[in-house]
């Protein structure tokens, strides 16, 4: 949920490759070639992956982000917790605040999420998941915004390689205009410890976009330590740095 809005970097942006030709390049990516495995960790902004946590599984995460938007610098804090209910079911809860260098610190944002992914990875072309959020999240007047945000997962493995695609709608309760958000992220295994990948998303309400490349070190036990620098060419040019801790039981 992190959005931000250089309306001449977006428009040069959109002439080098247009929002419908990237999804239909996705589209035709995920249907190609031989499935491998499944990537099981969600990446490090708001792209969510097709995998589910184990029946009874728990885990918890944090991270942290240190950046800046044209107004001014801060610090996030965001607590985690995902919980299997079956092995294709899973919840999954989330708080964030910020510490702002003008507005000091306060609760920033939160959203309570359940996914279901339909089979086993690899049993259709292209693996399907859906997921439905309760969120809430503070604009610049200081006031919370509550919505539900419905939305479809596609992914697909070739090998060590992982695309997945996001398509969401954002709907307000306490506000108007409705917002329609594609994220898309692919992650390459370069070892069984070291991992590579990058995010795009695209906000149609702000008309915000913005990239996220990443690095992940897998640790044994289940830990996952993640990195990676967010640039967004909206109208606020958000950018941080976020760094996340993640450990399964």
């Amino acid at each position: 949920m992190n959005k931000g809005p250089n309306q001449s970097l977006q428009r040069a942006a959109g002439r080098v490759l247009p929002f419908g030709t990237l999804i239909g390049i996705c589209s035709f990516l995920l249907l190609c070639t031989a499935n491998g495995y499944a990537h099981g960790e969600d990446y490090i902004d708001e792209t969510l992956v097709y995998d589910t946590l184990e029946r009874g599984a728990v885990e918890p995460g944090y991270w942290f982000d240190i950046g800046r938007n044209d107004s001014q610098h801060f610090m996030r804090h965001n607590l985690a917790l995902e919980y299997g209910i079956t092995d294709h079911w899973m919840i999954d809860a989330r708080a964030t605040g910020i510490d702002e260098y003008h507005d000091g610190f306060h609760f920033d944002s939160s959203r309570l999420e359940t996914r279901y992914r339909f089979f086993d990875a690899g049993t259709l072309p292209v693996d399907i998941a859906v997921s439905g959020e309760i969120n809430s999240t503070r604009d610049e007047e200081g006031h919370q915004i509550f919505g539900i945000e419905p939305r479809l997962i596609l992914s697909r493995d070739f090998g060590s390689l992982n695309l997945t695609l996001n398509l969401a709608t954002e709907i307000p309760f306490n506000r108007h205009s409705r917002s329609f958000e594609a994220r898309g992220g692919c992650e390459y295994d370069v070892t069984d410890f070291f991992h590579v990948g990058t995010e795009l998303r695209y906000d149609t309400e702000e008309h915000a976009v913005g990239v996220v490349p990443q690095i992940w070190f897998t640790f044994p036990y289940k830990l996952t330590l993640k990195a990676g620098y967010s640039y967004d060419f909206g109208a606020t040019h958000e950018r941080f740095l976020r760094v996340s801790l993640v450990a399964e039981f």
